[in-house]
Order: C-alpha cells, then sequence, then structure tokens
C-alpha cells in the first residue's frame, strides 16, 4: 500500500509539468467548440489527466535496472484465463468449500493485486458515461484497449527500453481491468443523479461562449504574436528602420490579412472569434486597418520616446531623465487604460469594445455555434 501512495505522490508530482504541456491544445479546442471554459469542464479534463497519469505510473513503477531485466529467465506471458484462483489456491489453500480458508485467501497478497486490478479502471468507466457519454459496449471495449495498452508496454518492454518483458503479460489483468472499467460504468448511474448534469454544464459554456472573454481573445493574441514576429522578422530585412517595418507588418497580419480572412486571423479562428462591425456584418477593410492603426499608434508611441531619448542621452542628465519619465508614463497610462477598459467590459452585458474597437466601429464576437451532443446512453 505504501507503493502505492508513493506512486501517487509522483504522479501528483508530475502533473503540474503534465498540465502546462497539454493546457494550450486543451483550450484550443475548448474554445473552439464552447467558446469558454467552465469550472466544472476544467476539474472534470483535468482530474482525468491526473487519473491517467496515476494509473500509468501505478501499471509501468517501480522500474527495475535493465541488468536485473537482462538476467530475468521467467516466461512473459499468462494465457490461460483464471489462473488467479490456481495460484490463490496453491499460495494460501483456499477452497471454496471450507469458509476456514477464506480469511487467510482474503488478505494474501494475491487478492490484493486481483481487487488493484479491478479498481485501476473504474475511474475509467466513470468517466466514460459521465464526461465522454460512452455507451456501455463502448466503455467495455475502450476499458479492454486501455488494459491491452498496459499489458503491451510491459510486455515491450517499456517500448524496447528494456531487453525483454520485465513483468508478466497477463491475461487475467485483461479481464480483472476491463470488469473494472464495466463496474464504473454501471456505478456511475445512481451518482448522475447528485452530479452536476452534463447537459447544463454545456449550456453554461455556450452562454459564457456567447461573449468574448478576455482570456479568451489573450489567448488568441498570443497564437498571433507568434505569427506577426515571422511576418516582423521578414518585413524588417527590406525596411531598415524599425518603428516603420513594426506598423507595417502590424498592419498587414492584423489589418489586411484579416480582412481578406473575414475578420478572422489565425489566432481568432483557433479560438473562434472574429472582428465584425459594430452592427455584426463584415468588418469593412479601412475600418479593419483603423482598428489596429490605432493600436500601432499607441505602441508607435514608445519608438518615439526611445528615439527622443536617444536624442538626449548625450545632453544633461535632467533629459535624460525626462525622456524615462515620459516612456514610464505613457507604459503606466496604457496599463490603466487597458484594466479601466478590461473592468468596463466585463461588468457591460452589450458586448462593449475596448476603445480601439469603439472609435473604429468594430468589436469581436463569437463563432461559436451550438452541437448537438449525443444522447446519453440509459442507465441499467
Amino acid at each position: 500500500m505504501t507503493f502505492y501512495l508513493k506512486v501517487v505522490w509522483q504522479a501528483v508530482m508530475v502533473f503540474p509539468f503534465a498540465a502546462a504541456v497539454i493546457a494550450l491544445p486543451f483550450l484550443i479546442h475548448h474554445y473552439r467548440k464552447y467558446g469558454s471554459m467552465t469550472f466544472a469542464r476544467f476539474f472534470l479534463a483535468y482530474s482525468f489527466v491526473l487519473y491517467g497519469l496515476c494509473a500509468y505510473f501505478l501499471v509501468i513503477l517501480p522500474l527495475p535496472s535493465r541488468e536485473a531485466v537482462a538476467q530475468m529467465t521467467g516466461p512473459s506471458t499468462q494465457l490461460i484465463p483464471f489462473s488467479f484462483f490456481r495460484d490463490l489456491h496453491k499460495e494460501t489453500g483456499f477452497l471454496l468449500d471450507d469458509p476456514s480458508t477464506y480469511l487467510p485467501a482474503l488478505l494474501s497478497t494475491f487478492t490484493l493485486q486481483f481487487l488493484f486490478n479491478i479498481a485501476l479502471l473504474v475511474p475509467l468507466g466513470f468517466y466514460l458515461r459521465y464526461y465522454f457519454r460512452r455507451k456501455m459496449l463502448s466503455a467495455v471495449l475502450i476499458s479492454l484497449g486501455v488494459s491491452l495498452f498496459f499489458e503491451f508496454t510491459q510486455l515491450s518492454g517499456l517500448y524496447g527500453f528494456y531487453p525483454r518483458a520485465y513483468r508478466l503479460f497477463d491475461v487475467d489483468d485483461l479481464l480483472c481491468n476491463t470488469l473494472g472499467g464495466f463496474l464504473g460504468y454501471v456505478l456511475t448511474g445512481p451518482l448522475m443523479k447528485i452530479l452536476p448534469d452534463r447537459d447544463k454544464i454545456d449550456e453554461r459554456s455556450y452562454q459564457k461562449g456567447e461573449r468574448v472573454t478576455f482570456t479568451r481573445r489573450g489567448l488568441s493574441y498570443l497564437v498571433d504574436l507568434f505569427f506577426w514576429s515571422i511576418l516582423y522578422v521578414v518585413t524588417s530585412r527590406f525596411v531598415s528602420w524599425q518603428a516603420l517595418a513594426f506598423g507595417l507588418s502590424y498592419l498587414l497580419y492584423f489589418g489586411l490579412f484579416q480582412w481578406a480572412c473575414g475578420g478572422k486571423s489565425l489566432g481568432k479562428r483557433l479560438t473562434k472569434i472574429c472582428v465584425v462591425n459594430q452592427n455584426g456584418t463584415r468588418v469593412l477593410l479601412w475600418r479593419c486597418l483603423l482598428r489596429y492603426g490605432l493600436l500601432v499608434v499607441f505602441l508607435e508611441a514608445y519608438w518615439a520616446v526611445a528615439w527622443l531619448f536617444s536624442l538626449t542621452s548625450s545632453l544633461a542628465f535632467g533629459s535624460e531623465f525626462l525622456s524615462l519619465f515620459l516612456v514610464s508614463l505613457w507604459f503606466l497610462a496604457g496599463v490603466f487604460v487597458l484594466l479601466l477598459e478590461t473592468v468596463m467590459n466585463r461588468s457591460s452585458q452589450t458586448g462593449r469594445d475596448y476603445l480601439y474597437g469603439r472609435l473604429s466601429g468594430t468589436r469581436l464576437a463569437s463563432t461559436v455555434l451550438r452541437q448537438p451532443e449525443p444522447i446519453p446512453p440509459a442507465q441499467p
């Protein structure tokens, strides 16, 4: 038991790093489907990842040395079903017609291993029914597939890392794991009466997805910054003045290219948002250029102050200090306006956009379309 708790603790330690790796693709997929993220869906998805890590660690750990595995001579497979009962009788003297043998058999390591193999995929059955809304046959087949993956992982010597299988490929493990997935599926039926309704979770997600949140537009902007930076580097090769290269590449990507794509840049297409006119129609070219041109003017002001700083750097300390003060003041003013606008946008129920959007007569709109969910299976 101490070993199992240690493995779970190792999974908890590794989980934040694994979560960081899968966070971006998951956010993009979630926003593309629902346009938002509720806490319930976030908790279900990431608890599923944690469970998967724990299950995988419990299967592959502890890892022996390669030298120890190379010296193993025992069989690598056990293909006779229900050999567990034969081994239990051999080790504990268990007899079905002798009640005095029940307790020693129940407390034996064979029984604990048998129960563990069943319990291993019980949570998978829960997730398949409640979260993924699979039917019973599908859940059983997926449980069998996951169990086969675990067994072949051991049979392959951890995908070739070891010279041979370091654990036994046991058909009884397949049966127990699959039974565990089935039991988890069945036991989820009564739990679904007290758990949050999946349809209501989806409805809240769609309702929230109708609004373009700060997180959503921020994720879109991060993706766009990556592609814009490539264009900026290319533009800088032909335009020596960096401020001009910045403004030109910014307007080419966020203005012209985005307008040509129907108001959807690459980042906005991933998160399913787009730039539209205030009345919701397709954005006009001049409005799209004006929207991001205003941003360019604001950002280019930093270059102007930096240029002023370079001119005064050889003069008295007071002029140099004034330039630094202007840069800091402009930056703080921008942060203040951004925070103020964000607070006002969150409290607004009318899809209020930032200042540059209102001045250009544009706004961001969600393009998420509600998709019919599969009908949940009837409870057995």
